[in-house]
């Protein structure tokens, strides 16, 4: 018999909901929004969405067990990459005690599991200690919109778990990023006169060479214990129109990832300083452009969610160590600008997302469902009664 947490993530892998930044055919999140939305109506929940762009909401649905001094967030997004080359990606198919398809392990299986403790709480509201808020956010594969928009809302968070493939372990810390463009400015001429012209190009190498020359082997000094180092990758470059033509710009995308204790926004300010006073030294002219600033996390390890957690996965035998990852999520907008405490958690494996095979271990879902329903029952249960805890006993086990 199926884990409904399974038969769940099943329902949301057949809905296509690719972000529409993945270009056209792409369907974005509603249709998987109306399905969340009936099971937690069905299930007695508030449900209320929020619009963050023209037919793409968030999904926020609440169970009110009058502690509202103590609320805890589950999060999880429901758009997907481009569906790619994945063969059947909207066919969940279980083979080898893995189940594929497109958001199989990014993150609909994280959502699954949300979905499923939010209606098990919903039957036995009286045990928990806490409020429990879900979001199901938009725009996570994109710009992150979505949990930004929420925060909007000033909603009284205590703690946080974003849902990721984390391979069940409980992430306290991530990488975040500063994505920026540098463009250099020369002049157009006919190529068969280049000395009429001044090549956009020519310069740009010498760009390059300095950042990765220079620049981000200088990195190496910023070095975060759960993180690794500081790192920085030129993804794009473009410039020139046509061949008979000397190109008047030229530009490359650069993915500057920071760690824990550095600030985005003074990153941004510094590698642009730096860049136009080497320009300046050099006799080139280029300008430097923000993309996007992200946050890192980094949720101090004595937090009461980090001792729910912990308590949690050691009664489930799960890793009860504290991790970090390279890349980053939703989490760390909670944490970097709400100041909600956060971890993430989920099944799978980042190996997994985006992939040609996309998948997630069918058990690896089971148990992340129950994580979840575990924390939900647990977290703000400090000043619990022994009767209270012989409730909650009685309660995970009428779901065994």
């Amino acid at each position: 018999m199926k884990h409904p947490a399974v038969e769940i993530l099943e329902d949301l892998v057949r809905i296509q909901s690719v972000n529409p930044h993945y270009g056209e055919g792409a369907r974005g999140e509603m249709e998987l929004s109306r399905y969340v939305e009936s099971r937690c109506l069905r299930a007695g929940l508030k449900v209320t969405r929020q619009q963050v762009f023209e037919g793409r909401d968030n999904l926020i649905v609440e169970l009110k067990t009058g502690h509202p001094e103590s609320v805890l967030l589950f999060e999880a997004h429901m758009d997907t990459v481009s569906l790619g080359s994945m063969a059947d990606p909207l066919r969940p198919v279980i083979r080898d005690g893995r189940l594929y398809g497109r958001g199989a392990c990014d993150t609909k299986g994280s959502l699954a599991g949300m979905i499923y403790a939010l209606e098990q709480c919903a039957r036995h509201p009286e045990i928990l200690r806490s409020d429990i808020v879900l979001c199901a956010s938009v725009d996570e594969e994109h710009a992150y919109r979505g949990p930004l928009r929420f925060l909007e809302l000033k909603m009284p968070i205590s703690a946080a778990v974003v849902g990721e493939p984390t391979e069940l372990r409980i992430v306290v810390a991530h990488k975040g990023c500063v994505r920026f463009a540098v463009h250099t400015h020369g002049k157009a001429a006919h190529s068969s006169v280049p000395h009429e012209g001044e090549n956009a190009i020519v310069p740009m190498a010498k760009v390059i060479g300095y950042l990765a020359d220079t620049m981000a082997p200088g990195l190496s000094r910023l070095h975060d214990v759960l993180c690794g180092p500081a790192t920085m990758s030129i993804g794009t470059i473009q410039g020139g129109r046509q061949i008979n033509v000397v190109p008047e710009s030229c530009t490359i995308e650069v993915d500057r990832r920071i760690i824990p204790g550095e600030d985005p926004r003074a990153v941004i300010q510094e590698i642009e300083s730096g860049l136009l006073r080497w320009a300046a030294d050099n006799g080139i002219r280029l300008s430097v452009e923000s993309l996007l600033l992200d946050w890192a996390l980094n949720t101090p390890q004595d937090d009461p969610l980090i001792h729910a957690a912990r308590e949690v996965a050691a009664r489930r035998g799960m890793p009860t160590g504290l991790f970090g990852e390279t890349y980053g999520s939703n989490a760390s907008k909670l944490q970097g600008i709400g100041g909600i405490p956060s971890i993430v958690f989920g099944p799978g494996s980042i190996a997994q997302a985006h992939s040609k095979e996309e998948w997630v271990p069918v058990r690896d879902v089971e148990r992340a469902a129950e994580f979840y329903l575990d924390l939900a029952r647990t977290y703000g249960h400090a000043a619990a009664t022994q009767e209270g805890g012989e409730r909650i006993e009685e309660a995970n086990h009428s779901n065994r």
